[in-house]
């Protein structure tokens, strides 16, 4: 656990480009799937956004370790 949370800190304190890089597709992707499929996104866009982060820090701790 004691590793988790260091590489955790180390990803929040920005010594890594996957984490931002990942969010930032994301916020790029919710656009165009705003656009796309404004129904869908209304519904389910903040659970879409909420699966990618936890995705995108689950990678990114993972390679991080």
């Amino acid at each position: 656990m004691s590793t988790f949370l260091r590489t955790l800190r180390e990803l929040v304190l920005g010594e890594t480009w996957t984490l931002p890089l990942g969010v930032a597709f994301l916020l790029v992707a919710g656009a165009v799937l705003e656009d796309v499929a404004a129904d869908f996104w209304e519904d389910a866009g903040g659970f879409v956004l909420l699966g990618g982060v936890i995705a995108v820090l689950l990678v990114t701790v993972r390679r991080g370790a």
